[in-house]
């Protein structure tokens, strides 16, 4: 992946409901590198990442990953990749998926209960 921007979609803080990063625009990148960095887990509940495009018509987002095999529920770092090309998602990579990356776009951290988790959310665009 050619990285052409790195970008801080949220910063780091605790939470205990499903966040959203601001809608993203991209007309000539093609793939995204979203990094879930958490500090603070309960062990509880879990989160996913899940990347979303934004529909032209009505503006309402729709999910093109599925946020992972498993629900986080550790501290560490978590990657989440959407690119053209599909490989095998290793070491931090919980799902790599062989997609464009739209021209909009966010990424939602869905948590699976109130359980509390302290995290950050950053991107690496190409």
């Amino acid at each position: 992946m050619d990285v052409k921007t790195q970008r801080i979609l949220l910063e780091s803080a605790a939470r205990t409901a499903t966040t959203a990063c601001a809608q993203q625009t991209d007309k000539t990148h093609r793939s995204v590198r979203v990094y879930l960095n958490v500090t603070a887990a309960s062990g509880a509940g879990g989160l996913k990442v899940i990347i979303r495009g934004y529909d032209k018509v009505s503006g309402n987002p729709a999910a093109i990953t599925g946020g992972g095999l498993t629900a986080i529920t550790a501290a560490g770092i978590y990657v989440y990749e959407l690119m053209p090309y599909a490989g095998e998602s290793v070491g931090a990579v919980q799902e790599t998926q062989g997609r464009l990356l739209p021209v909009g776009w966010d990424a939602e951290v869905t948590h699976a209960d109130a359980s509390s988790y302290t995290y950050s959310l950053s991107a690496d665009v190409g």
